[in-house]
Parts: C-alpha cells; sequence; structure tokens
C-alpha cells in the first residue's frame, strides 16, 4: 500500500511515527520537522488509513503485520538501507514491530507512551464512541486533552471516521508489545510522561527487558505530542 509521507533535511535517516489517528503534516504543526531537520533526513509517515493514505474500513485491513510492511516498503522505495525511529503512542507500536519483524532495517528506536495491550470494550471505548459521533467531536476530545495546532484541528474533523474506528478495532488484535519488545535486537530507548496513562507499562517492559526508560516529569501522554525536550536528549545521547 502506497503511504502518504514527507521528507525534510538531510544526514542519517530518521523515521517518525506519531500517533493515533495523526498524519505527517502533524510532525510540522507540533515542532517536529524544525527541531530535527537540520540534523537528520527526517521521514514522517501518515500509516494506512490516515492522512490521504489509503483508508479501507474493513478491521482486517489494520493487521499490524500489514500496517509495520507498509512502513518497511516505504524505506526502502526511499533507498534507506537502516534507519533510526521514533516512535510514539501507536507509533511506538508500529515501531516495534519494524523492530520485531524486519530488523534489516533499523538502526536503533526511540519508543514513548505506549501501552503494553490494547484492552478495551469496544462498546464504551471513548476513542471509538467519539469517532462514531463524527469528525467535529474528534477535533473536540482532541483540544479537550492538548493545545491541537489550528492545521490539526482541521485534519482531524476531517479524517475519515470509519477507517479510523477500523483501525481502533484491529489495534485491539495486535501482538503484546513485550514479546515484540523483547524479539528487538536493536538498541531501544523507552519514555512516558509522568502522568501518562501507559507509564507503568512502560517501566515494566523496559524492566523486564534491560532498557532504558526515562520519565518525564510535569507532563501528560498529550502534552508529550508536541517535540519536547526529554525525548529529543535520548534520541540524541547515542
Amino acid at each position: 500500500m502506497t503511504l502518504d509521507y514527507a521528507e525534510y533535511g538531510s544526514g542519517r535517516p530518521l523515521l517518525l511515527l506519531l500517533g493515533f489517528g495523526m498524519s505527517h503534516e502533524d510532525a510540522l504543526a507540533l515542532g517536529y520537522v524544525a527541531a530535527l531537520r537540520d540534523h537528520y533526513r527526517l521521514i514522517c509517515v501518515s500509516p494506512r488509513g490516515t492522512g490521504v493514505c489509503p483508508a479501507p474500513s474493513e478491521t482486517s485491513a489494520y493487521a499490524m503485520e500489514s500496517m509495520v510492511a507498509d512502513i518497511a516498503d516505504l524505506l526502502t522505495q526511499l533507498g534507506i538501507e537502516k534507519a533510526l525511529v521514533w516512535g510514539y503512542s501507536l507509533g511506538a507500536k508500529l515501531a516495534l514491530g519494524l523492530a520485531a519483524w524486519h530488523p534489516h532495517c533499523i538502526e536503533r528506536i526511540l519508543l514513548g507512551g505506549f501501552e503494553r495491550k490494547s484492552d478495551f470494550e469496544p462498546e464504551t471505548d471513548i476513542v471509538l464512541t467519539t469517532l462514531r459521533q463524527g469528525g467535529e467531536a474528534w477535533r473536540d476530545l482532541w483540544q479537550s486533552l492538548m493545545v491541537v495546532p489550528v492545521d490539526m484541528a482541521r485534519r482531524l474533523q476531517a479524517a475519515d471516521m470509519h477507517a479510523l474506528q477500523a483501525l481502533r478495532r484491529g489495534e485491539r488484535d495486535w501482538p503484546d508489545m513485550l514479546d515484540l519488545l523483547k524479539q528487538a535486537t536493536c538498541p531501544v530507548d523507552l519514555y512516558a510522561a509522568d502522568n501518562c496513562f501507559a507509564r507503568t507499562d512502560v517501566l515494566k517492559m523496559a524492566r523486564q527487558t534491560g532498557r532504558h526508560c526515562e520519565v518525564v516529569s510535569n507532563a501528560d501522554h498529550f502534552s508529550l505530542l508536541h517535540c519536547h525536550a526529554a525525548p529529543m536528549a535520548l534520541l540524541k545521547h547515542k
């Protein structure tokens, strides 16, 4: 599947994968491009179902293996043999899939703010409930959780609600992230906000696999979606 993406800068390739329902333009809106383009060849990707990528409405289309294969194929198309990968939230899960199933194309990964397993009831899940209400409700939910740039708010409202519902349902069937982390042979650093819903999971996974984990103080899951100094420091320290 052909993915929508954008490239900025030059240097070592750095693949950026952001959270659920986010498109590659959000990397620009949230400050990642300004912070990274002078140091890396930054590749910002919209996974299937987001942005202007193909957006099937069948849950089966969002198997993790398929979504990860899309990204691995993109790296091949771009002539990138090995990339640094920075993944946050759902993007961290996709980065782990790359490390576990396509290790030849990964140099190192930085992972933030992701739970070990997406375990929720579809009937009461706040994401699915909001998506069923339409684009304005989806945008409003984000705006209740973080400062959303104007362009990003417009993209959230215009997103394909059916595709995102299928992606959310598909994510529920994704593998245990601890199992994937154990398979990763490349260097891995993890981080989470001190007030993140996934903090406990991230710390436990780091401890069980002997990986370094940074807890970012005075932050929550959504405030860390804005490009932040703490994970930037982790990215640059090796």
